[in-house]
């Protein structure tokens, strides 16, 4: 009931809705109480808001809304308390806050825990509290806890508290004690520095109380903030007559007492702000002075400087600042001066919330924790001014950093306001308020997480980058009725909507659009200094464009480009036009920087790669990313193309897209410490990061590939290394690419890292054997040296969005070219890896186990994979596989199943040929044989001519009961044998022992047919005829006439031909020419008969893999060619010369660190050498350096598919 009726009391809603705006966007709103005297706050480390009135109490979740708590105070008296003041705090993993109640005869101390939404803790206190601030969640003798006065390390949890009187109290929480209770407890007031402390806190709080330190007494004048600065170790208090202290908690002394520069007007807040890499061991700390009332008119902002002796950096990774030399007033802003010419009395102000945001960044050559990076102080407030229905609420970013860059004013100077201030950016919240009005603004706060700058146009970036002008934010604005989510760009962000907003009428926006992007400083500092007017409209358009896509504002082109292609008009045209030419001088220039950046990466003249090198590399990655996005948009956009200017602009998108993927591909390379290439003297430079050692690498790769050359014997394919396979399907232009850097073979691996990154330069290889590639030689790399490290293989795939079933394959491919089988098939045969494989990888896995005697791995892979047999090469294979692991009938039922009529002997023959060599005649002669296979097994056993065989074809007849054949067979070896030898002659006894006893189950006449048949010329008769006499003995002349021979008649009929060929011909044919005419009909001939028979001889098994395109692939390693049809006659474009990459010549390095010696050091020159001329990127030029092939028309001969199909097969094993 008691639940129910703080419901009943508690007003609840929940509205969502969405508003756009064009300075910020306010996400959503979500209306959760409806309460008239509020108390707010928001808290940026756990999320939480708290609404409070009078003694009710809200916490809601900042991001989502969500209803964490509610609670509704009880006090001493009937009347219910009033909440002053709320605090976040967090102990012991637990979270809650620290929370002040008025009572009509003091003031109690809450220790509210959020998870059980109960108080854990009540403390009475004398006044009227006025703030509260945790100084440390735990207590005790530990290392956390040295930088406090010794006295307070008894305490267990201490929070401050001031009051309207002026107290100034330590208040131990006694967190080690964990009971909860419902009665209030008392306070114990104790000197600085007892004796018995511990005695002491032990008999308060078996009583009930609570210690506490009083720092000053009531002195009239009430305190109105309070601020516990960490880093410092100092409590800071502000009074309502505008004085700060500042305690030093380790000695509880007062360092500084003084009255800001604003006067008599109370000290509301405070934050504490570090630069970055003050020398002078200086910090910061905001007081913002108002009075918080209806009548106050002023927020003003003072910035107390604080000098300190030292600056020590502790084990825990904190900073420590000690011995305060100095304070002083350094800065002073008044707020509402800012905002109006002059302050009227009908003014008035109130600071709504204010917050420090600082991020680290990790730097890898410094050892000790660094100033933060980013230090900036947020501030929001609200004014009122009469006769305006509605206030003006605003959110100002001071940056500390620009402050000290702009030589620390300590004030405005003359001419400034804010909203120009270098150091000070000033948003505007009115749409905020105009939105939620009546509801009125209570807090603001920053989402530290979202606060950026974005992507710099440029490296160096301008000036103007650097203006908090340009942070972007997210931040959720408290009301006294919900929460408001609001997104805030920056002045170039806000730039760049704006000229999103014009589209196609941005010629006419071109010189306002100049005159933002180079106050957003988005453009380039070369034309910082040049004054508009000097510069064509042509000229500001290109540098609007590139602020574009330099800051990936890619919207605007291309929404551009979507609205005049639509629209029909010439203006259009010439603008479309204008845009792509200059997409192409950019990425143009883009490649040439790149380049320049890139060559000492090769070269070998550097060791290291610096930050800016990387940046660099990341900034022309971004830019060819982006521009080949805006060619892409006018590809698809596109709707009336001539043939050629499609052929354009698919050579730009390709050219753009092989250079950007080539970027990223080399920044990686620089960020795993791959780049810079490693030098020859490796031991001398003793680099920690792995090294591309080629000579190691490729000394293991030829004696690989020699034993593998031995182990085949002419049986197997020596040529089975995985990787072997993927570069040759490349085809040759890899091979010659490979050639050109010095020592480089053509083939795997790559004599340089250079030689490796250029392929992803290659314009018809698929990025997934550019990608395979790139794994495999940084597998090699972490083989060959001895400090691994992983996260180099790991990182590469997610990079590049390589799926992991193909890494696994790839590494399968890995472990079985470095002879490791067992893991390379459970990598290979991995459920998760991928089962995209072609034809020419079974067959290379297969050759390559049973090259190296891994018989029964090579039968458990054709089992686990069941690789298609579309040729007789792959189905003889099988057949190998099976019959060297002696599955005879599976072989048997694979040959019946496979083969066709054409191919069926062919297939017989080298089963019979394996099965004799493997010994397994006698399971052969088991199997059922029909007509054809019993036929084929007689001619095979027959042709051999070896006394074994006609044996074994002895036995086979015998089985099916051929006798006649059995004893015709037995009496043509007794005839025809050599019977000297004795085991010859022992076999024949044997032999005709077995067939005299099978003969006698014949008929004795069919027996002795059998045996006269064998032998029919045994008895010969021998008869003598008489002479035979001749028809005549008279010799007669012949007639008169010449002898007509063959040769004669041939010779004549040629010339008869000559004759008529010559009457044909015009008289232009020389007698060179003519003899040439013939060679070549001649030559015809014969290649249309070799066609003819290479057709018939080696016809493939299924039909269907005929019939396959040729651009279809069923592998992710198998490379691919685009049938472009139209594309035929059309040469190689001048766009793809920039797939060239300049000349490395290795140079020397300096391993000398002297001025001296690099002031006698000239480099060698990066550009042409006579070592490696450069190849000339004309359409008509031969392949060369990073130079692909172009596109070929197709040819009516042999298609390439039926020649990789011709196999040769010696002694019954494939030969490719």
């Amino acid at each position: 009931m008691y639940l129910i009726n703080i419901l009943r009391e508690i007003y609840f809603q929940l509205i969502l809705f969405h508003v756009s705006l064009l300075s910020y966007a306010v996400r959503h709103i979500y209306l959760i109480l409806k309460l008239f005297k509020h108390m707010s706050s928001l808290s940026g480390r756990n999320g939480l808001a708290w609404l409070a009135s009078g003694a009710h109490l809200e916490l809601v979740n900042s991001v989502t809304g969500e209803r964490l708590s509610a609670y509704r105070f009880r006090g001493i008296g009937e009347q219910p308390p009033t909440i002053l003041a709320i605090k976040e705090f967090c102990w012991l993993k637990r979270t809650g806050l620290l929370i002040g109640l008025k009572e009509s005869e003091g003031s109690i101390l809450c220790l509210y825990d959020l998870g059980v939404s109960r108080v854990v803790k009540a403390v009475f206190l004398p006044g009227k509290v006025t703030a509260i601030e945790p100084i440390i969640n735990h207590g005790g003798a530990s290392a956390s806890t040295q930088r406090l006065y010794q006295s307070l390390r008894w305490f267990f949890g201490i929070a401050a508290v001031v009051t309207d009187t002026g107290h100034v109290l330590l208040v131990d929480l006694c967190l080690d004690f964990s009971s909860i209770t419902d009665v209030f407890a008392d306070l114990e007031v104790v000197n600085r520095s007892p004796a018995e402390i511990p005695r002491m806190r032990e008999n308060v709080v078996r009583e009930g109380r609570h210690l506490c330190f009083q720092l000053q007494s009531p002195s009239g004048v009430g305190a109105t903030a309070l601020s516990y600065v960490a880093r410092t170790n100092q409590l800071a208090v502000g009074f309502s007559n505008g004085y700060v202290q500042l305690w030093n908690l380790k000695t509880l002394k007062k360092e500084y007492y003084s009255q800001l520069e604003g006067g008599k007007v109370p000290v509301f807040a405070f934050t504490f702000q570090e630069p970055e890499n003050d020398p002078r061991n200086c910090c910061y700390l905001w007081a913002v002075q108002s009075a918080q009332d209806s009548e106050g008119d002023v927020v003003s902002l003072h910035l107390l400087q604080l000098a300190f002796g030292d600056r020590k950096n502790l084990t825990s990774g904190q900073i420590l600042y000690e011995g305060l030399e100095y304070c002083e007033e350094r800065y002073t802003q008044d707020l509402t001066l800012g905002m109006f010419s002059s302050r009227t009395r009908n003014t008035n102000a109130r600071l709504l919330g204010c917050q420090t945001v600082e991020k680290f960044r990790n730097h890898a050559d410094r050892d000790e924790t660094t100033s933060p990076d980013t230090s900036v102080s947020i501030f929001s407030w609200q004014v009122n001014t009469y006769g305006q229905r509605k206030p003006s609420s605003y959110l100002g970013i001071f940056d500390i950093n620009r402050w000290y860059h702009a030589q620390m004013p300590d004030s405005l100077r003359a001419g400034e306001q804010l909203h120009n201030c270098p150091y000070f950016a000033l948003w505007s919240l009115d749409a905020v308020v105009g939105m939620t009005f009546p509801h009125y603004l209570l807090d603001v706060l920053v989402h530290e997480r979202n606060l950026s700058r974005g992507v710099a146009p440029s490296y160096p970036p301008p000036e103007q980058f650097f203006n908090p002008s340009t942070y972007n934010f997210d931040a959720t604005c408290l009301l006294n009725s919900g929460l408001v989510h609001i997104t805030c760009p920056g002045f170039q962000k806000e730039t760049l909507n704006y000229l999103k907003k014009t589209g196609p009428c941005l010629s006419k926006a071109i010189p306002d659009g100049y005159s933002r992007c180079l106050m957003a400083g988005l453009l380039s500092p070369r034309l910082a200094d040049v004054h508009p007017s000097s510069l064509t409209q042509e000229e500001q358009l290109e540098a609007i464009l590139s602020a574009a896509v330099e800051s990936s504002s890619l919207g605007l082109i291309t929404g551009c480009i979507k609205q005049w292609t639509a629209e029909e008009q010439p203006r259009s045209a010439a603008s479309l036009r204008f845009v792509l030419e200059w997409t192409w001088k950019k990425i143009t220039r883009t490649k040439e920087e790149l380049d320049n950046i890139c060559v000492p990466l090769f070269d070998g003249s550097c060791n290291f790669i610096d930050s800016h090198t990387l940046q660099s590399l990341q900034h022309c990655q971004m830019l060819l990313s982006n521009l080949t996005t805006i060619v892409n948009c006018f590809l698809t956009e596109a709707q009336e193309l001539t043939e050629r200017g499609l052929v354009d602009l698919m050579n730009k998108r390709t050219v753009g897209s092989l250079i950007a993927q080539y970027a990223q591909v080399v920044l990686w390379f620089c960020r795993a410490g791959l780049l810079p290439e490693g030098s020859d003297d490796v031991d001398v430079l003793q680099l920690s990061r792995p090294v591309y050692n080629y000579p190691v690498i490729q000394n293991y790769y030829t004696n690989r590939r020699q034993k593998l050359e031995r182990l085949s014997r002419g049986r197997w394919c020596s040529d089975c290394l995985m990787i072997d396979g993927v570069v040759s399907e490349i085809g040759d232009h890899l091979e010659q690419l490979w050639r050109q850097d010095e020592g480089g073979t053509g083939k795997y691996p790559p004599s340089t890292l250079h030689a490796l990154l250029d392929v992803y330069l290659l314009e018809n290889v698929n990025e997934t054997t550019k990608h395979t590639i790139a794994i495999y030689l940084i597998l090699d790399i972490l083989s060959s040296v001895s400090n691994k490290n992983e996260s180099s293989i790991e990182s590469f795939p997610p990079a590049f969005a390589v799926p992991v079933g193909l890494v696994n394959l790839i590494q399968g491919f890995w472990l079985l070219d470095h002879n490791d089988h067992e893991n390379a098939l459970d990598r290979i045969l991995h459920p998760a890896t991928s089962r995209s494989i072609s034809s020419w990888q079974h067959i290379r896995i297969i050759q390559a186990l049973m090259c190296q005697g891994e018989h029964s791995k090579a039968l458990r892979y054709l089992q686990a994979m069941k690789p298609s047999m579309s040729s007789i090469s792959e189905l003889k294979l099988h057949l190998t596989v099976l019959l060297f692991n002696r599955c005879v009938v599976e072989a048997w039922n694979l040959l019946q199943q496979n083969a066709s009529r054409i191919n069926l002997e062919g297939l017989l023959m080298h089963m019979y040929e394996l099965c004799q060599e493997m010994g397994l005649m006698e399971d052969l002669f088991k199997l059922p044989f029909n007509t054809t296979e019993q036929e084929c097994l007689e001619k095979f056993l027959t042709t051999s001519g070896s006394l074994q065989n006609y044996e074994f074809l002895l036995v086979h007849h015998l089985q099916r009961a051929n006798y006649v054949p059995a004893i015709q067979l037995n009496q043509s070896l007794k005839m025809n044998l050599n019977d000297h030898d004795p085991q010859v002659r022992e076999r024949t006894a044997a032999r005709n022992s077995i067939l005299e006893q099978y003969g006698k189950v014949l008929p004795k006449v069919q027996r002795k047919l059998a045996t006269e048949r064998a032998n029919p010329y045994r008895s010969a008769v021998f008869r003598e005829v008489k002479r035979p006499k001749p028809l005549s003995t008279m010799a007669k002349r012949t007639t008169s006439g010449n002898v007509l021979t063959r040769a004669t008649f041939i010779n004549t009929v040629l010339s008869k031909v000559n004759e008529v060929w010559q009457g044909n011909e015009k008289g232009n044919h020389s007698p060179i020419n003519r003899v040439a005419f013939l060679l070549f009909r001649l030559l015809d001939s014969l290649v249309e008969l070799k066609t003819q028979s290479l057709l018939t001889t080696e016809s493939t098994l299924f039909t269907q893999s005929k019939a396959s395109p040729s651009w279809m692939t069923t592998s992710p390693l198998q490379s691919y060619t685009v049938n472009t049809g139209y594309l035929t006659a059309i040469t190689k474009a001048s766009e793809l010369k920039l797939l060239q990459t300049p000349p490395v010549v290795k140079r020397t390095r300096a391993f000398t660190t002297s001025e001296s010696a690099f002031a006698s050091f000239t480099p060698q020159s990066i550009l042409r050498s006579s070592l490696r001329p450069t190849p000339l990127g004309s359409p008509s030029a031969s392949p060369s350096r990073s130079l692909t092939p172009p596109l070929r028309a197709k040819e009516t001969k042999i298609s390439f598919l039926e020649e990789k199909l011709t196999v040769r097969w010696t002694n019954g094993v494939c030969v490719l």
